[in-house]
């Protein structure tokens, strides 16, 4: 973006002003060499800082994570305006090696990573909400029930949320649940992510009506490998 502003600055003031071959050769000169210093900076920047973008699917907005090599502390940068982003949070746990990015709606993303002590987490960024009226939302609650897709079942209660899948079942205490945003938590055992639900486009709580939720939510598990969100759907409410 640096080097864009300055070629275009460079040319505009050679069209329009006055110059003789010397003093044009001089901002070609100068522009060159702001060129060269910024690439040099670029590459020892790039030497430390590790970073990692993912362009949301309708292009919308872009998830953004920058790691420091050494120390492996990785701070979320959150869009700013245009291409520019500022940092929004530093991640709890050091990152090691990859994270695995994952969409699970246009303005939901997952991103699953090992800390130095080999543990897996997951951090999840979001960029809307689902025009509840609320500018907080307790995500957990706002989905009650059981909820049922594929051969998943989560209930939702006011002690927490139960994942059953097949003949396994886990619990997670209110304790064991983070919220991010308004539109996802991740379920943790043992301080390691296990799940995350997150609000599917089409959800309507009905926070300000005797009407049950309605819509989808989505099961997402933390694993190393390939996974896809499932979709959950209202049982009972």
């Amino acid at each position: 973006m640096t080097i864009f502003i300055v070629v275009c600055a460079t040319v505009a003031l050679i069209v329009l002003m006055d110059l003789k071959k010397n003093g044009k050769s001089l901002l070609l000169v100068i522009a060159i060499v702001i060129i060269l210093l910024h690439g040099v900076l670029s590459f020892r920047h790039s030497r430390a800082v590790r970073e990692l973008v993912s362009l949301s699917p309708d292009w919308k907005t872009y998830f953004v994570l920058k790691q420091d090599r050494l120390s492996g502390k990785t701070d979320y940068y959150r869009p700013y305006y245009g291409p520019f982003v500022q940092a929004k949070v530093t991640l709890p746990f050091s990152m090691k090696g990859d994270a695995k990015i994952k969409w699970i709606e246009d303005d939901i993303v997952a991103a699953t990573y090992h800390a130095e002590d080999g543990s897996i987490h997951q951090f999840i960024g979001t960029f809307g909400d689902r025009g509840q009226g609320s500018s907080y939302t307790n995500v957990a609650l706002s989905f009650p029930g059981t909820w049922k897709g594929e051969d998943f079942i989560l209930t939702s209660t006011t002690k927490g949320l139960t994942v059953k899948h097949g003949d396994e079942v886990e619990r997670f205490s209110w304790e064991n649940i983070v919220q991010f945003g308004t539109l996802a938590v991740v379920l943790t055992e043992n301080d390691e992510a296990r799940w995350t639900v997150a609000l599917g486009g089409d959800f309507i709580s009905h926070e300000n009506d005797p009407a049950p939720p309605s819509g989808s939510i989505y099961l997402y598990e933390a694993i190393d490998g390939s996974n896809e969100p499932v979709p959950l759907t209202l049982s009972s409410p």
